[in-house]
Order: structure tokens, then C-alpha cells, then sequence
């Protein structure tokens, strides 16, 4: 699991000094939002940002787009570099999206919904993401040197520090990496979180789903503003 610093919704004058703040405890870096700057976005290491995405059906598209990129694309030679991809899910916005629902539903039983969806939908997307890496289709592409991408879960915007803390305790599956602001960062380190779910909590997930979808929200279908799948 790694620890990423979030700077898209930060100043540039401060992005520096944030930097230099975590630059023992972060892997990579989410650069500041530019106007008119390409769909398909660049950490500081250069690693490329696809989504987000916000529920099961959209990962499944873009897991597909993929892999039929990585199906075409020439094996890296030793010399290259190959880019690796990390599928953003935002965990605060799925929570908006559903949260916003469950209002217009009202009633207490909705109500007591709040805040549930965005990690129940983190745990079903790892196991997901986990078994589509495991078909034959991307071992094939794996064993050519193409990376496999893996998930990363961001806490911006619309979650405080302490709730991009919460959340991020909440993620910390072996092979993600988690993105926080630099508030958020600081209010995590100092929580002193040292370990997180090793294997996600399907049971409690789909508890969740199951739910959800009495209410009419279906988390497989939930639909925000996400990117195309990168080029």
C-alpha cells in the first residue's frame, strides 16, 4: 500500500512546501489542477491517472479498454520505461452520490445509510479488480512487461481530514495506493495508523448493496463525471 499526496485542489505556491512536508511518507504525487490540461492526468513520477470511476460497471469498461491496449501495445525493450496506470475511486464522491439519495428518500433507515456506500464500494471494486487480474487474458499481458494497473483511492474532494483519514484506514488493501490531502495526510500520520484490512470485507459490503438497492440505488451502475480511458 502506498500513500500518495493529493495536491490537485492546492495552491501552486503551497504544493512545494506540502511536498517537502511528506517527502518521507509519500510514494508519488498528484499535481495541481490546470486549466485546459489533457483528459488523461500525470503524477509527478509519471505514472497515468484513469477514471475515476464509481462503481463496479464502470471499472469493468474501463478494465476492459485496457486490456485491449495492453493487447496491441508493443512489449517494452529494456530501455523503456513501461507507464504504469492507477484507476482512481474517488471514496467521498461515491458517498455524495448515494448520500444525495438517500436524502431525497428521507426517513431515518435512510438516513442511517450515510457514509456507508464509498468503502463498501472500495471493498467490491479490490476483490473485483483482483480477480480480472488474475484471467488468463492478463497474465498474457503481465508476462509481456505490460503493468497491471491497480486501484487508488482518493479522499478529495468533500471529505475533511479526519473523514480522508477514516477513509483511508478503511482502504489499506496491499497493492493500492491511497491519495490524501495535505491536511488529511498530516491528521493520518497522526493517527498513527500502522495497519488496515488485509482482505476486504465482502460480507459487510454486500450487506450494504443489498440495502442500497431496497432503497433503488444500485452501486453497480452509479454513474458520476469520469474520464475517458486513457490513450
Amino acid at each position: 500500500m502506498a500513500l500518495w499526496l493529493d495536491c490537485r485542489r492546492t495552491p501552486p505556491e503551497a504544493v512545494a512546501r506540502s511536498r517537502a512536508e511528506a517527502a518521507q511518507t509519500v510514494r508519488d504525487l498528484l499535481l495541481p489542477d490546470v486549466q485546459g490540461a489533457p483528459a488523461d492526468s500525470l503524477t509527478a513520477n509519471g505514472t497515468v491517472v484513469a477514471g475515476p470511476v464509481h462503481g463496479p460497471a464502470a471499472l469493468r469498461r474501463l478494465m476492459r479498454g485496457l486490456l485491449s491496449q495492453a493487447a496491441i501495445a508493443p512489449a517494452p525493450g529494456p530501455e523503456d520505461r513501461p507507464v504504469a496506470v492507477a484507476v482512481e475511486y474517488s471514496v467521498p464522491a461515491v458517498d455524495a452520490l448515494v448520500n444525495a439519495g438517500l436524502d431525497r428518500i428521507g426517513g431515518c433507515e435512510a438516513k442511517a445509510m450515510r457514509f456507508r456506500a464509498g468503502v463498501a464500494g472500495a471493498h467490491l471494486l479490490y476483490d473485483m479488480l483482483r480477480r480480472d487480474l488474475s484471467s488468463p487474458a492478463w497474465a498474457r499481458a503481465v508476462a509481456r512487461g505490460i503493468p497491471a494497473p491497480y486501484l487508488l483511492w482518493s479522499t478529495t474532494p468533500g471529505a475533511g481530514p479526519d473523514r480522508g483519514a477514516e477513509y483511508a484506514e478503511q482502504c489499506l488493501f496491499p497493492g493500492t495506493a491511497v491519495a490524501l490531502s495535505p491536511d488529511a495526510l498530516r491528521t493520518f500520520v497522526e493517527r498513527g495508523a500502522l495497519a488496515g484490512p488485509t482482505t476486504p470485507d465482502l460480507v459487510e459490503a454486500r450487506r450494504v448493496v443489498g440495502i442500497l438497492d431496497w432503497f433503488g440505488i444500485r452501486l453497480d451502475t452509479l454513474v458520476g463525471t469520469q474520464a475517458p480511458t486513457p490513450r
